[in-house]
């Protein structure tokens, strides 16, 4: 009984799982953090992409990191997030 419970958990964890990441991709068409950021960006400042990702890479850079990973861009995104900056009005 406790072996089919934890069955039908991991397989509803799965499937949510799965509706996350394609939701996601539907809006961002990418699953790259990285790419979340300068999208969120670009639409909130009208800016062109070069410019955004440019900002971005120099917000890096002052923090010594020369090629973020997705980590990294998965908490500026976060960050981004939290104070309000790529959300729909």
């Amino acid at each position: 009984m406790a072996v089919m419970r934890l069955f039908k958990a991991s397989v509803l964890v799965a499937v949510l799982a799965g509706a996350a990441m394609a939701a996601t991709y539907w809006r961002y068409q990418s699953l790259d953090p990285c790419d979340w950021m300068t999208h969120d960006l670009v639409m909130a400042s009208d800016l062109p992409e070069l410019v955004v990702t440019a900002k971005i890479r120099a917000e890096f850079l002052l923090e010594g990191v020369t090629d973020p990973d997705p980590g990294q861009c998965l908490f500026k995104w976060w960050a981004l997030r939290r104070d309000g900056l790529g959300q729909e009005p």
